[in-house]
């Protein structure tokens, strides 16, 4: 009998969505970039609130589309693993949310006050914003705390630990917006991003229920709140607890069954 067939991961589905939106969107005359990029005048004023998600998933350019698609290949299922399949969902997404969310604010603040003030935007409420930047900074945050000491290679080149190339990139992004240097308005998107993958990560218990309205068809709804019918709570705890200590990669085959069937049934801290 043959074995069942893997189904592709939520980190695999973003990448080919984000791209296959990227390659047919000049097939379509832009019509896609055009419906979906996330402005004040739109989001705010036109009241069009879809605009919240499709912005992460249209790119500027080729470039745009390549960093963060890399992003998120290798440091998605770090936390798709830890979090699932679901749940990693609603993390992207909200990452991407509370990105828009700050990056409107701060282009208001620059509407009403001027943009003289450091860390205001532009006062141009029709200036866009794209991509998926906002939830691939989430993401990173999200690997920093998982895997802190996890080596990585910036630019292919200098080796780092992964939590230090994080916050150093937050660092960037808090000099870019205060000094309103160019891209200004994607390192707000950035901060947001990562305020909320560090929060979020954190407290991921609030996940759940993001998909409520799918009601017992989903797994992250209060319908599937997790019944311990192997490990105890206790034991999924110690094992959180060893991740932040000592990263995902610590992790044996063992630890690594229980964490993942707990994801699955959509635990809930009460």
């Amino acid at each position: 009998m043959p074995g069942k067939q893997k189904k592709w991961s939520v980190t695999t589905w973003i990448i080919i969505l984000c791209a296959g939106i990227y390659f047919i969107d000049p097939f379509v005359n832009q019509l896609l970039s055009e419906w979906m990029y996330l402005s004040t005048d739109h989001a705010i004023w036109g009241i069009q609130y879809w605009r919240f998600l499709g912005f992460q998933f249209i790119h500027a350019n080729f470039q745009h589309l390549l960093f963060n698609m890399i992003g998120l290949y290798f440091f998605g299922p770090m936390v798709e693993q830890y979090l699932g399949g679901k749940r990693y969902l609603a993390f992207y997404l909200l990452c991407g949310i509370f990105g828009a969310v700050l990056y409107l604010i701060l282009n208001l603040g620059g509407y009403v006050f001027g943009e003289d003030i450091p860390g205001l935007l532009s006062s141009n409420t029709a200036r866009p914003l794209v991509g998926a930047s906002a939830g691939v900074f989430g993401i990173l945050l999200a690997g920093a705390y998982l895997a802190p000491k996890v080596k990585v290679l910036v630019f292919f080149i200098l080796p780092m630990q992964l939590s230090t190339m994080a916050y150093l990139l937050v660092a960037f992004a808090v000099f870019t917006v205060a000094f309103g240097k160019n891209n200004a308005g994607g390192e707000a998107a950035h901060l947001g991003g990562a305020a909320a993958g560090w929060y979020f990560i954190r407290n991921p218990h609030h996940l759940n229920g993001f998909f409520d309205f799918l009601g017992k068809a989903d797994p992250t709804s209060k319908h599937f709140a997790w019944r311990d019918k192997g490990a105890s709570q206790g034991e999924v705890n110690r094992i959180l607890d060893k991740i932040h200590k000592k990263g995902l990669q610590s992790l044996t085959t063992k630890e690594k069954k229980i964490l993942h069937d707990a994801s699955r049934k959509g635990r809930e801290d009460e």
